[in-house]
């Protein structure tokens, strides 16, 4: 099957069609981290080009909506050309990277070979399934707009099949959901599946729905480990209220598409493991093995320059930085990369390498959702649970999504959902065909 970047491929020619006067900074990644740069780049003596293989940008904090039939995809999405649109240095290319040539200064992509002065290495992180037995196979993740859309349509369909099965027994495997990950993102989805119990009964009045399971894995003892242990203990409280089951100290051995395997010995019958237990960097093809680090991060100093190469830079979870030679960690969330794309934007505007701005984290808080009128969030020295926390979180995320359209939609269905307690968009539209036969 040819990609569609086969038939996107245009004469070499068109590509360069830029302003060949002007300096050209090429991004690599149009998520927070690239699109942060790009807005607060203002330099009229450069051009930048945006290299991305979608033509949207993804609000990735809310895709556990869009699997969870509360959000619209293009909800949580927004066309990047849109996004750019009468900024006049800025252009974009659909197109998939391959490697760099560090010596030539060429981006190797699916649409040929694109020169550039400066390179931002922006392309965030995939999943990481840590080389388990079938989990990549069989498992369910839920990074992606297409992800979420599968993970979608798999939810409903395992409601579907279990109105088909004859006996409690059958029923089961398909009532079961599992979440591999104790962080936000896997608090998040297990709340939203609860609130299923309230919402699906009108759909499904021939199924009994106090057989539905949902658990929680976590390797450590504790969910939201990056979180105050206040609000670790309340968003433990607030689960075990809306019936999610908390499995720690457990990790997950293998699954089959049927079974799960704790390491333990333990097993579970379930058709539906959600993965959301870690990521890992999203690495680019070109750059020395000296310049990642073990677990595949691209090393920088603390001004986001690659080490050891010339004008080339690494925002966001694709980074790592080092000062001193000593490693500083910062969590994979999207302030991290907006502040990063911000202050290299700033220090790219001044010509005086003196007064660039080393970077600097302002963590400005942590907060995390587990449904209706139930989240957890630490703001500083003030730690919020429950219906506070929830406004919070819904402001915050209001605030941060891109275009006032899709602010508005997103208010609209969550007051919906709120009052209604209904989620209105349970439509199978493309059937998700698991990797193994049933």
């Amino acid at each position: 099957m040819l990609s569609l970047f086969h038939y996107l491929k245009p004469n070499r020619m068109d590509i360069l069609k830029l302003n060949s006067n002007r300096k050209r900074i090429l991004i690599l990644g149009c998520g927070f981290a690239g699109l942060s740069f790009t807005k607060h780049f203002r330099d009229k003596s450069c051009e930048i080009l945006v290299i991305d293989k979608h033509n949207y940008f993804t609000f990735q904090p809310l895709l556990y909506q869009v699997a969870t039939g509360g959000l619209e995809p293009d909800s949580v999405a927004y066309p990047i050309r849109k996004l750019f649109s009468g900024i006049n240095p800025v252009s974009f290319r659909m197109a998939e990277a391959y490697s760099v040539d560090l010596e030539k200064k060429l981006l190797i992509t699916s649409i040929g070979e694109l020169p550039y002065d400066v390179l931002i290495i922006a392309t965030g992180s995939t999943t990481n399934y840590f080389n388990l037995p079938g989990i990549e196979e069989f498992a369910l993740p839920m990074k992606t707009l297409p992800q979420s859309l599968d993970l979608r349509s798999f939810i409903l369909q395992s409601f579907e099949k279990a109105l088909l099965a004859e006996s409690p027994d059958e029923k089961l495997p398909y009532l079961n959901f599992v979440i591999a990950g104790g962080g936000p993102t896997g608090i998040e989805i297990a709340g939203a599946l609860a609130e299923f119990k309230h919402v699906l009964p009108g759909d499904y009045p021939e199924l009994d729905f106090s057989l539905m399971r949902i658990a929680i894995v976590e390797a450590s003892g504790e969910i939201l480990g990056s979180m105050s242990e206040e609000s670790r203990l309340s968003a433990s409280r607030q689960l075990t209220e809306i019936g999610v089951e908390l499995i720690l100290n457990s990790k997950i051995a293998s699954y089959d598409g049927n079974v799960i395997s704790l390491v333990e010995g333990n097993k579970i019958n379930s058709k539906c493991l959600i993965w959301t237990a870690g990521v890992k960097a999203n690495p680019l093809n070109g750059l020395s093995n000296d310049a990642y680090t073990l677990a595949g991060k691209i090393k920088t100093d603390e001004f986001n320059r690659v080490i050891g190469c010339e004008d080339v830079y690494a925002l966001g979870d694709v980074c790592q930085i080092y000062r001193s030679d000593s490693e500083i960690r910062y969590p994979m969330l999207a302030p991290v990369a907006i502040q990063q794309g911000k202050n290299l934007a700033r220090n790219l505007m001044s010509n005086i390498r003196d007064e660039w701005k080393a970077f600097e984290y302002k963590d400005r808080g942590t907060m995390a959702t587990i449904g209706r009128s139930k989240a957890v969030a630490d703001l500083g020295r003030y730690k919020l649970k429950g219906f506070l926390a929830w406004l919070a979180w819904l402001f915050i995320h209001l605030i941060l999504l891109v275009g006032y359209r899709n602010r508005i939609v997103v208010l609209i269905n969550w007051m919906w959902n709120y009052f209604s307690y209904d989620r209105a968009i349970r439509l199978i539209i493309r059937p998700f065909i698991p990797k193994k036969n049933e």
